[in-house]
């Protein structure tokens, strides 16, 4: 990510499409496109020609495990204007829950027609106005702030287990705080109940849940990364006297065991037992077997460096064999006997 400020949007949706969303895996990748769509109008019409940085995921849990759909999105706090990197102030959200407002519905309409109860709960909530509430107030001042948070907040799965408080094998005891009152909520239901509130939140097969756009498209984001390193680096060479630390920083994927210590604070591979290192040794699955062995690999490279150590000697040991005689020809001989 650009090492620049970044905001923190959070687009929800009205209650009344709750019933409908998990009937239609479809509706969820509408939510996605269109909350990329109306942030991204609302910043060209404030902005013209400005491309801007997207990170977006949607969420179908609240706090209380209930299917509340609601999208998330980290912008960059600025953009590209004809090359050059300009900084906005933020989004004004009364605009931008109109815009989301509007192309929801529009768009919910298109793709279920023959819903005639969907259709008469879009046309109700279009008009009250309920329920599409924008929060626009969370700011990350570095990229690299931005991107631990993206890491910890979209892997988290619907619960924490540090709000699982009981468990004997029925009764489960949880606990969240609630948004508006901020008081803490003691959750106790059967363990059946637990499960059937936590499977609706089970992504669709095939739904991408974490998508890029803008600078952070996949397809364009080399391109673009130079472009805006450049427009970076010349407001840094104009104003050197100032602290100016939006440049632009090739930050190195970490790999999955680094992002397990940054995300949850631990080391997967640690033991549990003396705390050393683990290595892998095996890979077993159920209907395929061991699909990977340490052991087999091994074997396999000290068997290819035998042949390898094999067939080298055999181009040395030729190398060094003398040279065959040259072949003579024996040649006819005549006697003269007068």
């Amino acid at each position: 990510m650009l090492e620049v400020p970044h905001l923190h949007i959070t687009l929800t949706t009205d209650d009344s499409f709750s019933t409908f969303l998990p009937e239609d895996s479809r509706l969820l990748k509408e939510l996605l496109r269109v909350g990329a769509q109306a942030v991204q109008e609302v910043l060209s019409d404030l902005h013209p020609g400005m491309q801007i940085g997207l990170v977006y995921t949607v969420h179908t849990f609240g706090r209380d495990l209930g299917y509340k759909p609601h999208v998330h999105l980290v912008i960059t706090k600025g953009g590209l204007v004809d090359g050059k990197w300009v900084e906005i102030e933020g989004i004004p959200a009364n605009r931008l829950s109109t815009k989301w407002r509007y192309l929801l519905c529009k768009r919910l309409r298109e793709v279920c027609p023959s819903n005639t109860v969907l259709q008469q709960v879009i046309a109700k909530t279009f008009t009250d106005h309920h329920g599409f509430m924008v929060h626009t107030e969370s700011f990350y001042p570095k990229g690299i702030e931005a991107a631990r948070y993206i890491g910890r907040y979209l892997g988290h799965p619907p619960l924490a287990t540090s709000h699982l408080t009981d468990y004997d094998g029925k009764t489960v005891i949880f606990w969240y705080k609630d948004t508006q009152t901020g008081e803490k909520i003691v959750v106790r239901c059967s363990a059946l109940d637990f499960i059937s509130s936590m499977v609706p939140h089970i992504p669709p097969k095939g739904l991408q849940m974490v998508r890029y756009a803008g600078l952070y498209a996949r397809c364009v984001k080399r391109r673009w990364l130079e472009i805006a390193n450049a427009a970076l680096e010349a407001i840094r060479t104009q104003f050197p006297l100032f602290a100016l630390d939006p440049l632009l920083k090739s930050v190195a994927p970490l790999k999955w065991r680094e992002r397990i210590k940054a995300s949850f604070g631990y080391d997967p591979l640690a033991c549990p037992r003396c705390g050393r290192t683990m290595e892998l040794a095996e890979i077993w699955e159920p209907k395929r077997g061991f699909v990977w062995m340490k052991r087999w690999l091994e074997t396999q490279r000290m068997r290819k460096a035998a042949k390898d150590a094999m067939k080298e000697a055999s181009l040395v040991k030729q190398s060094r064999r003398p040279k065959s005689l040259p072949k003579y020809q024996q040649l006819p001989l005549f006697w003269n006997t007068s």
